[in-house]
């Protein structure tokens, strides 16, 4: 590699990926060629900018595999990238999977800017937050931008020993929550940044806990647990949303176990911690496969989340059990999730709820 790219402040791939960002500004084809190799090393090391530049790339038709899908490989990329928080990668995934799969028609009476409003043009209005509110929820149009503020508190509830390292796991937990921030088009191509502003203080109410699993633990647990047996003796995380239901003011509780058992790989904890905060936030799972219990999503039955179904494999989202990206239709469904005060299903399940609204009409 050239030495001349090489910062002693950056790790071994990003010296990569910078040196070939470099070269690919060259006028000479040679040097272009050999930056775009250096970019490509950095992105089968992990590294998420160099993904993303490999997506953009493909995306601008700038770059032809000599095997397999040049638009594929691409989206593959962009969903690295955006699987460990890369907004851009993010917002440019959206796009191509909107593209792929037919753009949806600007809603009818929707302002180009302004508050928030529906699929049917009604204003949006959310302020929930408060002692009993476990996720405060607050939408606000300011300086021509929506925001969506999403704040919560963690609590943090161990026992002796089971996480060896608690620093790196509440990092990786918050990590995955903050996933869901970003730059999204929602109700037709509205504008909507997502904020999501965390502390973990010491309080007795208002709180999300977060319970890791030891097998020790699981194994009591599993006695007692009911509907969610299924999910600790097969080693799955889970979510507990009340009582019954979700709704907004019910007891938030997220229980993580470790593949391994020892909660020492941060990548893991956190796509964990991104599809729990999902159920959290009101949202059900996405499962293609029907069941005795779940209708399924088949491919083909909404177009917004066809672009995430990649290599003719299972979804490849957020609620999806890879716990991918998190999409404009996601946010779409949290939206709907706080102001309706009722969680937002793909599929009915155990023959009770409906679909979303968002399903079928969104981006």
């Amino acid at each position: 590699m050239d030495n001349r790219f090489i910062s002693h402040d950056l790790t071994e791939a990003e010296a990569i990926r910078e040196a070939g960002r470099a070269l690919l500004q060259s006028r000479d084809p040679e040097e272009r060629d050999r930056g775009f190799e250096y970019v490509l090393r950095a992105y089968q090391a992990g590294d998420a900018e160099a993904a993303y530049l490999i997506g953009r790339m493909a995306y601008d038709g700038l770059i032809e595999p000599e095997e397999g899908d040049a638009e594929e490989g691409g989206i593959s990329a962009l969903r690295m990238a955006a699987m460990q928080g890369h907004l851009q990668a993010r917002a440019l995934l959206n796009v191509w999977c909107r593209e792929r799969n037919g753009r949806p028609a600007a809603q009818k009476g929707l302002p180009p800017s302004g508050p928030l409003r529906d699929f049917d043009g009604n204003p949006v209005r959310i302020d929930r937050k408060g002692i009993r509110t476990p996720i405060d929820a607050v939408l606000a149009y300011s300086a021509g931008l929506n925001r969506l503020t999403l704040s919560a508190n963690l609590a943090f509830l161990y026992s002796d020993g089971d996480v060896p390292d608690p620093a790196l796991f509440e990092q990786a937990v918050m990590n995955g929550f903050r996933d869901w921030e970003g730059d999204y088009l929602v109700f037709g191509d509205q504008p909507l940044r997502v904020t999501v502003e965390l502390t973990a203080e010491n309080r007795l109410w208002d709180n999300i806990f977060i319970i890791p699993l030891t097998e020790e633990d699981a194994a009591g647990l599993q006695k007692r647990a009911g509907a969610q047996a299924a999910a600790i003796a097969e080693k799955r995380s889970f979510a507990v949303s009340g009582f019954r239901k979700w709704s907004v003011h019910s007891r938030k509780l997220i229980f993580i176990q470790s593949e391994n058992g020892r909660f020492d790989d941060p990548e893991e904890i956190r796509r964990i911690a991104r599809h729990e905060f999902g159920h959290a936030l009101g949202l059900g799972d996405l499962y293609e496969e029907q069941s005795a219990r779940r209708a399924g999503v088949p491919k083909g039955t909404y177009k917004e989340l066809d672009g995430y179904h990649l290599f003719d494999r299972f979804y490849d989202l957020v609620m999806c059990s890879g716990s991918g990206p998190v999409s404009n239709n996601d946010i779409e469904m949290v939206v709907l999730a706080f102001r309706e005060n009722e969680m937002q299903l793909y599929q009915p399940q155990d023959g009770k709820g409906k679909a979303s609204e968002a399903l079928g009409r969104g981006n």
